[in-house]
């Protein structure tokens, strides 16, 4: 346990102030027990995998971060599953059933956060979601109890489930300790091949190697509202993604102190290095305003704010 930690170091945007407490979890049983001190204590808890799609106030966590490091995996060749544990970064599970002659996730190769973000989140790219490939999830529940259940009990959605869902409403929620994938049998060489495709869309697309939370907005179905909108541009009553809403709204010109819109990719803030927080909130008002004026349209967050904001 340490304190006064700072969480800019832990989170892919590389900014956010100092957290009370900061706690690493090397495996579940660390993970399970910090939460349930957390708990009996009364101590405001949140947990980081891979530290994308959060934002971290510059005003730090007035209470616990839990890092989760739990790592193992177990494989089932026979019946092409894996047995992941929450802390499991989501490409490195990809990978290494691509050793064992799986495949089928290769489209969310590349996506940067651990197992239990991506359920939490149901991070999806290229047509496919994670929960696609889910068979079981052991939770820790509420109440404190570890709890196995199928992945249809999750609810999973467009980019949240159940879990997201509690999370807002309630501020709490079941935590994911470790997940059971059900895999197609494929030859390693396939898979590969699939993985470096979907790799160099990645690194084409998007600012790969910048300092970027990952996307800032879900995507949305337009509807028609604002009697200006370029109608001839846009397709009413179907989903666009967020970036073509943003891009055709000229959000690639706006900038925030040390954080700018990519020129890549309009759905994603790259920081200079030098840029805070707060500097990312504004950009994004300024982000939906844009959208707003030009299609009616306001946008919401993919991200989730984590931390003391005022």
């Amino acid at each position: 346990m340490r304190e006064d930690t700072s969480l800019g170091d832990y989170t892919t945007m590389k900014v956010g102030g100092v957290a009370d407490y900061f706690y690493v979890a090397q495996n579940i049983d660390e993970l399970v027990k910090a939460i349930l001190i957390a708990k009996e204590l009364g101590i405001k808890y949140f947990i980081i995998g891979g530290g994308s799609n959060i934002l971290v106030s510059d005003n730090g966590y007035r209470g616990l971060i839990i890092l989760n490091r739990a790592k193992n995996l177990a494989f089932l060749a026979d019946k092409s599953q894996v047995i992941a544990d929450s802390g499991v970064a989501l490409s490195r599970l990809i990978m290494e059933a691509a050793d064992h002659d799986m495949g089928g996730m290769e489209g969310l190769f590349g996506i940067p956060g651990t197992i239990g973000g991506a359920v939490y989140g149901n991070v999806g790219a290229h047509g496919v979601e994670v929960s696609q490939f889910i068979k079981s999830v052991t939770l820790l529940s509420v109440q404190g109890k570890i709890i196995r259940c199928k992945i249809d009990s999750l609810k999973p959605k467009y980019r949240s489930s159940y879990l997201k869902d509690q999370k807002k409403k309630n501020n709490d929620s079941p935590i994911v300790l470790s997940v059971k994938f059900q895999f197609s049998p494929n030859k390693k060489e396939e898979v590969v091949k699939k993985l470096s495709y979907y790799q160099n869309i990645r690194m084409e697309k998007q600012p790969y190697n910048e300092l970027s939370c990952g996307s800032v907005f879900r995507n949305t179905t337009l509807i028609n509202t604002n009697t200006n909108t370029n109608s001839h541009e846009l397709i009413f009553g179907k989903e666009l993604t967020a970036g073509y809403l943003l891009d055709q709204a000229g959000a690639k010109k706006l900038c925030e102190g040390g954080m700018k819109v990519s020129h890549k990719h309009a759905n994603f803030i790259v920081n200079n290095g030098k840029g805070k927080a707060i500097e990312v909130r504004n950009l994004i008002e300024k982000m939906r305003q844009k959208v707003a004026e030009k299609d009616g349209v306001v946008l919401e967050e993919e991200i989730e704010y984590v931390g003391e904001w005022k």
